[in-house]
């Protein structure tokens, strides 16, 4: 079994405050722990089932928790939001074996989560790595996707890249991985401008302790595709790229491949990758107006 955190101590630590960031949505939320052939999948959804149904991503190294902690109540009151703690990252999932030998199927394994839940068609939203997997679950089933909202994220032209930048973004503060050093990291993530932090400090706690507890190899089976024009232009009308305007993880490369596709897309300013943390109502309208 892969160990998605490096210790049950760390488990628990997590889990307590997972719950208590629940507590902060400000709307109801129902758990519901999903059996797929990869392992047991756990997802939080809130508003009304009569509402079209917005499934929701996190990125790496985050959980659904923290990720949507700003912005559930807000979606909730217009969508059936699926929020889903990605296997392998450091939420309420439990891989098996076969997630751990290398027999994970993303694309498949969102088909599930999604089925349980009765759904034919849905709206997908994602933030970096989760706008990611919304990315490439719109190319590969698109019969299922009523739209798709990438924040931060969404093509992926090198994986060793854009680990390589994740990484340099952590040092030298990850050699001494003390709270103080990785309070900064966290902050980095985010616009220099930006005060979220301050004014919701139990977010960037959250966070901390992520980076502490989870055991990163836990998410090594989770392949990525890199980008294919052909296959994101025949999506291409079903597709949203909200970015900041940072560049830190989301590379100008990468925004001008966005240009070229002619994909539709707005750029936030004084925007970091936090970026629904960070301005959650310019979110929030960007989502309504486009699946509307």
């Amino acid at each position: 079994m892969i160990q998605v955190f490096k210790s049950e101590r760390a488990r628990r630590d997590v889990l307590a405050s997972y719950d208590e960031l629940v507590g902060m949505w400000g709307v109801d939320a129902e758990f519901h722990e999903v059996p797929t052939q990869y392992g047991l999948t756990h997802c939080l959804t809130a508003g009304s089932k009569d509402h079209p149904p917005l499934v929701l991503l996190h990125g790496v190294g985050d959980n659904s928790a923290v990720m949507w902690a700003l912005n559930m109540r807000a979606l909730s009151e217009r969508y059936y939001c699926i929020a889903i703690d990605t296997l392998g990252g450091p939420g309420k999932s439990v891989p098996n074996e076969r997630y751990a030998k290398g027999q994970f199927q993303q694309t498949e394994w969102l088909s599930e989560v999604i089925d349980f839940f009765k759904l034919d068609k849905v709206y997908l939203a994602g933030v970096s790595n989760g706008a990611y997997m919304a990315y490439h679950y719109t190319t590969v089933h698109p019969e299922r996707i009523r739209g798709t909202m990438c924040l931060e994220g969404g093509i992926v032209t090198s994986p060793i890249k854009a680990m390589i930048t994740t990484l340099l973004l952590m040092f030298p503060e990850i050699l001494l991985p003390t709270k103080r050093n990785m309070h900064r990291i966290v902050r980095r993530l985010s616009s220099p401008q930006s005060d979220v932090f301050d004014r919701y400090p139990m977010l960037a706690s959250h966070l901390v302790l992520l980076m502490k507890s989870h055991n990163q190899k836990a998410m090594f089976p989770h392949h990525i595709k890199t980008y294919d024009e052909a296959k994101g232009a025949a999506v291409k009308d079903k597709l949203f790229f909200l970015l900041g305007d940072q560049h830190r993880i989301v590379t100008k490369s990468t925004v001008a491949l966005i240009k070229q596709g002619q994909y539709a897309y707005r750029i936030l300013e004084n925007t970091g990758h936090g970026i629904n943390h960070e301005q959650p109502q310019a979110v929030h309208d960007e989502i309504f107006r486009f699946f509307a």
